[in-house]
């Protein structure tokens, strides 16, 4: 298990830096990254804890190997050095020894250090037999509500390395869940969208409703409680996994950004409510916007009845328009039953939709002048029902444009 460690750039590169500052016998790797090596997952973040001032180390080290440094937690004195998207994190040994300093840590797995010589494990609350069982179980409960983020993070665990949790520990996790809404909002949506980002949290999502965590996090009206949606992120969820369920093209295509799939699911969960919930945890600016757009795109979506209509709602939402279609079918009375509507809308925009844009600029609000009407509002509503049957393929040339024109609207503006 240690061999990683001793072939690891950055270890050594640590293990150099706190020799010459005369902190080796003092210092341990722990936490997440002993977890790590027992499950021999990949070593993206070292954690190191130090009996030193950790910040000013931190931020020595980071100056002597060129990387970044980032204060992490002032209150906690943990120095955060970033490079090659690797994290290195010294923190302060807490409570003065090794053990006092594992005893305030949030869950079993996570409370284990090894000494920098490499030669044994401290594992005082038996952390190796409860990864062994795939169990997540608190260290005690005092150490949830010091940090009820830690609550959040059960259910990440969770997710994140299908470990079940606790029965005791889950008791502590819903009596403590109120605790969640004096915790800083940007913690919270971190925790979240790694929960979501995980491709199969579904079983996550539904342990986290059962607990009633999310009511626990968000404020709604009392006349609106909060109903969260499991079918609606189940469908999200089995599309996003295999997307030719639905569409013909990959899911590399279908989703661009990594940002998307988690709004996307969130967006599943509390449907309409979703664009006020979000508000809650600071999202990015294009997080909000996603998430707002995805829900006006399925009131659009409903609307659909003729061809026009399908041409107007691919204009309005073809930033997004697989994302808005995964979420309109997850909201589909029949959903996956009605994935024609939806794959007829993708092939459309694929096959005619795309090369129709190219005519547009046929036909311009001038041309339209030239025709005798004068500037007012009626200019850009017939240019935009032109574009739309442009779009459509209904309209491929000029002269079908003005003719359009003339038919529609001579009549109404230049009556004889």
């Amino acid at each position: 298990m240690f061999e990683r460690l001793k072939q690891n750039q950055y270890f050594n590169e640590v293990v150099s830096f706190l020799k010459r500052k005369k902190l080796y016998d003092s210092s341990y790797i722990v936490g997440g990254t002993v977890r790590d090596l027992l499950l021999d997952c990949e070593l993206k973040d070292l954690d190191f804890s130090i009996k030193a001032d950790t910040i000013a180390l931190a931020r020595e080290f980071a100056k002597q190997t060129h990387r970044n440094f980032v204060l992490l937690d002032e209150f906690f004195s943990i120095g955060r050095i970033v490079k090659d998207d690797v994290t290195v994190d010294f923190a302060e040994l807490r409570a003065g020894s090794i053990e006092a300093d594992l005893s305030e840590r949030d869950f079993t797995i996570n409370a284990m250090a090894v000494p920098l010589s490499l030669d044994k494990i401290i594992d005082p609350f038996e952390g190796i037999k409860d990864i062994k069982h795939k169990l997540i179980k608190m260290v005690n409960e005092e150490n949830l509500k010091k940090d009820p983020l830690r609550i959040l993070r059960a259910y990440r665990f969770h997710a994140t390395l299908n470990f079940g949790i606790d029965d005791e520990t889950r008791q502590a996790l819903k009596r403590n869940s109120n605790l969640l809404k004096l915790t800083a909002r940007e913690r919270i949506k971190e925790e979240l969208w790694k929960i979501l980002s995980v491709d199969s949290s579904i079983d996550t999502v539904k342990l986290m409703i059962d607990d009633g965590i999310f009511n626990a996090i968000f404020k709604t009206d009392e006349l609106l409680p909060l109903k969260p949606d499991l079918k609606a992120f189940e469908t999200v969820e089995k599309i996003l996994k295999k997307p030719e369920i639905l569409f013909s093209e990959s899911s590399v295509e279908i989703i661009q950004k990594h940002y998307i799939p988690v709004c996307l699911k969130f967006t599943s969960i509390f449907n309409f409510q979703a664009s006020e919930l979000i508000k809650q945890i600071k999202p990015s600016k294009k997080e909000q916007r996603l998430v707002e757009n995805l829900v006006k795109a399925s009131t659009e979506l409903r609307k659909i009845e003729t061809l026009l209509d399908k041409v107007r709602f691919i204009r309005n939402f073809e930033q997004i328009l697989y994302p808005a279609l995964i979420y309109g079918l997850s909201q589909d009375p029949v959903a996956l039953a009605r994935a024609w509507f939806y794959r007829e809308i993708d092939e459309f925009y694929r096959k005619s939709y795309i090369k129709n844009k190219r005519k547009l600029s046929l036909i311009t609000g001038e041309d339209i002048l030239q025709l005798g009407f004068e500037p007012s509002p009626i200019v850009g509503q017939i240019l935009d029902r032109i574009q739309l049957m442009i779009l459509a393929g209904k309209i491929s040339k000029k002269e079908e444009a003005i003719e359009e024109i003339k038919k529609r609207y001579f009549l109404n503006i230049f009556p004889q």
